[in-house]
């Protein structure tokens, strides 16, 4: 989703995905920032033009995208551009779409001290799962849970120390 801000590598994309879709390779993305939608919301759309399997994104980022006010709302016409979709609502955990059926998945109540990378996680945990073989829920399940980790410890550098 972060390669949409430059035209080089937004191109770069799009032939990447289309090089994939055209060698039956699945393709997945993510919206990656509500600021990306805002200020790139046209690159964003052509590179979802035509579908790709998979769309990560959060909750402020489809309603965003979709200028939806409800996030059942928005799902209905993230799916009109994606065959999948995972939608994290952070402490509330996240919904899917699994190409047939709705899912809904808790978070892990844990004491969040830096969220940083928390979508990150929970997108690698999530294409981890179905790389295994795991069920679209269990891979929902297991993206919560990494996700729901990583956000309990600070992930930034300390620049107190040598």
């Amino acid at each position: 989703g972060y390669l949409v801000s430059s035209p080089e590598a937004h191109l770069a994309a799009i032939s990447a995905k289309k090089h994939a879709q055209n060698n039956g390779v699945k393709v997945a993305t993510t919206l990656s920032d509500p600021n990306m939608v805002r200020f790139f919301k046209p690159q964003i759309e052509q590179l979802l033009e035509g579908g790709v399997d998979l769309l990560f994104c959060n909750d402020d980022e489809a309603l965003e995208f979709t200028e939806q006010s409800d996030i059942h709302q928005a799902m209905d016409v993230l799916k009109q551009s994606a065959k999948q979709v995972a939608i994290t609502l952070g402490k509330k955990g996240a919904i899917f779409f699994d190409g047939d059926k709705l899912h809904t998945i808790e978070a892990h109540p844990v004491k969040a001290v830096d969220t940083n990378g928390a979508g990150d996680m929970f997108a690698g945990a999530f294409l981890y799962g179905l790389t295994q073989g795991y069920s679209f829920a269990d891979c929902g399940k297991l993206a919560s849970f990494a996700a729901g980790h990583l956000v309990t410890q600070s992930n930034r550098l300390d620049s107190d120390k040598d």
